[in-house]
């Protein structure tokens, strides 16, 4: 996965994760280089990954290697923004649209400090999955709780990068990712049958994947209150599913009503939408929640658009718990895509066959990453100095991932944060502001006591 995100941000394709989070002391301390940096220092000690950057070698075809960076300069990967007017779309779009140069002096990693506040983390996807986002945050915040960190002393902004610390392994070191004989047969059936005979030919897949990379993206962030998202789990656990499986359901149906109502040509040929599901593979590589990697896997679906009314009626709870059941099912076999990219590697055809999909039909129209809680440390009793909140996820492959992204974290003050993701040329804007104005409209009216 490591030398498919390399490769990816080589072609122009994508660039980064990006996670926001606003701090906040109980002394009114602002985030000041005084402050933050004491904090970094500590972050580089825990976190091998904030110290590589990536060799890609002469040719496409040399295998990546990690470089452990001698030092950071941090005054080169921190920037502090004074801005009343910025928000959260705009910083998390900004960083999205900023690949990571390779091969320099500079770490994989970045930061943006806003009024003092809001935290910014963008990384390389060699180095982080989505879980890393929010476990970098959490090791900030641990950071700046730390009455071990002397906040008080000038800290060198140059970092020695620790070098025994050790780096998490590929995937592959952890656990098999070889194919299995039925997805093999499945691949084989796939290149080989009309392609009117495949799933993919009634799927909604949005608009085709661009003749020339682009990362221009839009991107609108959404909050579910505390007390909406408490009523979502306690429908969820009443219905024994999972909030993953409830937002796939809403998500999907409101499309499917949008796509009804906009009664276009292409839309009333589609029958299902390919649905791009990530899956953490950190539960067969061990690597905790807290940590730095880049363990992922995705697996799609493809499934039927039947649409929901606003008011919910229609939502159907079976249909959700199926989903759910079928996503669980789905979760030992999501390895064996790492298997389908290192074939394309070991082939020598991976920049072949990127290249070659410019200009075609799109495979996944919407892609649902859902993080789960914010993994938030605390000692029952305990009185932190610095606290989060306001924590939003998103992620960049605008060129040939999901038309739309949904990404989803669960942040610590309890609400649910949504961020909306699609490139300019994936999605029309008008279509995408009426999917998100939609699906905000269908909740609310399903959440009405």
């Amino acid at each position: 996965m490591e030398r498919y995100h390399v490769l990816l941000s080589q072609l122009g394709f994508d660039s980064c994760v990006a996670i926001a989070g606003k701090y906040v002391s109980v002394s009114g301390t602002p985030l000041t280089k005084e402050v933050i940096y004491p904090a970094l220092h500590t972050m580089m000690q825990t976190h091998a990954g904030l110290g590589m950057q990536i060799a890609a070698g002469v040719t496409r075809a040399d295998i990546p290697k990690y470089v452990r960076l001698p030092e950071v300069d941090l005054d080169a990967v921190v920037e502090f923004l004074e801005d009343s007017a910025a928000d959260v779309d705009e910083l998390l779009r900004a960083q999205l649209g900023r690949p990571f140069a390779l091969g320099t002096s500079a770490p994989l990693w970045r930061v943006t400090v806003v009024n003092g506040a809001t935290v910014v983390f963008a990384a390389h996807h060699a180095i982080a999955d989505g879980q890393s986002g929010p476990a970098l945050h959490a090791t900030l915040l641990s950071a700046l709780n730390d009455t071990a960190t002397d906040q008080s002393k000038e800290f060198d902004r140059t970092v020695a990068v620790p070098q025994a610390i050790p780096l998490a392994e590929p995937t592959e070191a952890y656990m098999n990712i070889s194919l299995s004989w039925s997805s093999i047969f499945h691949l084989l059936y796939q290149l080989l049958v009309p392609k009117s005979w495949l799933p993919s030919a009634t799927a909604w897949t949005g608009n085709s994947i661009p003749p020339v990379p682009s990362l221009d993206m839009h991107v609108r962030c959404w909050s579910v209150s505390a007390a909406q998202t408490r009523e979502i789990l306690r429908r969820c656990r009443e219905h024994g599913t999972t909030l993953t499986a409830f937002l796939h359901t809403l998500l999907v149906g409101v499309l499917a009503r949008v796509l009804a109502e906009e009664r276009s040509e292409e839309a009333s040929a589609c029958s299902t939408v390919n649905v791009a599901v990530p899956v953490s593979l950190r539960r067969f590589t061990g690597v905790p929640p807290r940590g730095l990697c880049n363990h992922i896997s995705t697996v799609y679906f493809f499934s039927p658009l039947r649409p929901v009314l606003v008011g919910g009626g229609d939502f159907s709870w079976e249909a959700t718990r199926a989903f759910g059941k079928e996503l669980h099912g789905s979760v030992s076999r999501a390895p064996e895509l790492l298997g389908k990219l290192r074939l394309l590697f070991r082939c020598g055809v991976a920049e072949s066959y990127f290249r070659g999909i410019l200009g075609k039909r799109r495979a996944s129209g919407m892609g649902l990453s859902n993080l789960g809680p914010f993994p938030v440390a605390k000692q029952e009793g305990e009185v932190s100095r610095w606290t989060i909140s306001n924590v939003f996820f998103a992620q960049c492959d605008v060129v040939r991932g999901a038309a739309v992204k949904v990404n989803v974290v669960g942040s610590p003050e309890g609400t649910t944060n949504v961020a909306f993701t699609w490139g300019k040329a994936s999605l029309d804007e008008d279509l995408a502001n009426t999917l998100i104005r939609e699906v905000k409209t269908t909740l609310d009216a399903m959440l009405e006591p």
